[in-house]
């Protein structure tokens, strides 16, 4: 049916890897923590930080929130972007991470739906979390910038 609509398409955009990786949580209390543990644990540390142009896809303002304030913290070359980021804001965000000079573009899935910006640039994409429009996931590919060469990750816990 239409949910895998997406997911068929990207792979035959040519996408090289699709890799989703289950985050085992008991609840909906302690997911945040756990998925951010798991994205040190199984990505950040052993991959993530040493990526160039990688595309973070927040399913959530909060997951944006506690990714954004990591960066931050261990001073990620990183630029953001979400659904009430000014034009100029944007527009800095988006030409940095696009020539180089950002490492990683954050954005929220929710920019995404709401400016339907098509963010061109990136080599790997991450989502933080499956996204709730299927066609995110399809829109977010069809921007990578070699596709038979890009690797994408979907963590998710249900």
């Amino acid at each position: 049916g239409r949910a895998g609509e997406p997911l068929r398409r990207a792979s035959s955009a040519g996408i090289a890897k699709q890799f989703f990786l289950h985050v085992a949580c008991s609840g909906a209390q302690e997911q945040g923590d756990t998925m951010f543990q798991t994205f040190l644990d199984k990505y950040w540390t052993p991959l993530g930080s040493s990526l160039e142009r990688l595309l973070i896809v927040a399913n959530s303002y909060f997951s944006f929130l506690q990714l954004r304030r990591f960066f931050r913290e261990e001073g990620v070359s990183f630029c953001s972007a979400f659904e009430y980021s000014k034009n100029q804001d944007l527009s800095r965000a988006r030409f940095r991470f696009f020539h180089g000079q950002r490492r990683v573009l954050l954005v929220t899935e929710r920019f995404l739906w709401y400016r339907r910006y098509r963010l061109k640039g990136a080599d790997y994409v991450l989502f933080y979390g499956p996204p709730e429009t299927p066609d995110i996931y399809e829109q977010v590919l069809g921007g990578v910038r070699t596709p038979s060469q890009c690797n994408a990750m979907c963590l998710f816990s249900r």
